[in-house]
């Protein structure tokens, strides 16, 4: 069984993010230095961040043959609805939002904070992506949430902002004792 012949677009972000998680990697190696109280050092969290940015890139290639497969196999030739055509006005606001949407987290992070901010982040990109299914926006937002907050608080011990403006800080607190 061949493989099926995936995208020029579907290989270039695989190729990309590849590529970039093996420039972050080697870059990694300009601040390996020990860290007294962090057994992994300096480039512990930056590595194991770039080491997910390059599974998640194999496991969208994986995603895309599958797809790719399935789709073969149905014989299936029109597009899902939630693909837009390339040039189309609505093609061009959705990546103006992906786009902008960053920026907007980022704006808010001090503001606002990490706890309270991330959730709502995280499902307002599923829904600009094309996830109208309420129910599956919240959960994939709650399940790459919770683990953000582990990765970070638990395992690296990162402090996320939490927020300076009344309830978002009292909320984020609440949060950060819950988790401890």
């Amino acid at each position: 069984c061949a493989l099926p012949i995936l995208t020029k677009g579907e290989l270039f972000e695989v190729a990309f993010w590849l590529i970039f998680a093996a420039a972050a990697y080697a870059l990694t190696f300009k601040f390996d230095q020990d860290i007294e109280i962090y057994k992994f050092g300096a480039n512990g969290w930056p590595r194991a961040v770039i080491i997910l940015i390059a599974l998640a890139a194999l496991g969208q290639l994986f995603h895309d043959v599958k797809a790719r497969l399935a789709k073969e196999a149905s014989g299936e030739r029109k597009a899902p609805s939630a693909v837009i055509a390339r040039g189309s006005r609505e093609y061009a606001l959705r990546i103006a939002a992906i786009l902008v949407t960053p920026f907007v987290f980022a704006f808010l992070l001090d503001s606002v904070g990490f706890y309270v901010l991330a959730p709502i982040f995280i499902a307002v990109l599923l829904y600009i992506g094309g996830e109208r299914r309420w129910g599956r926006i919240i959960g994939i937002s709650f399940f790459i949430y919770a683990l953000a907050i582990l990765f970070f608080a638990k395992l690296l011990f990162v402090g996320l902002p939490t927020g300076n403006v009344h309830p978002f800080y009292d909320i984020s607190n609440w949060i950060l004792v819950m988790i401890r």
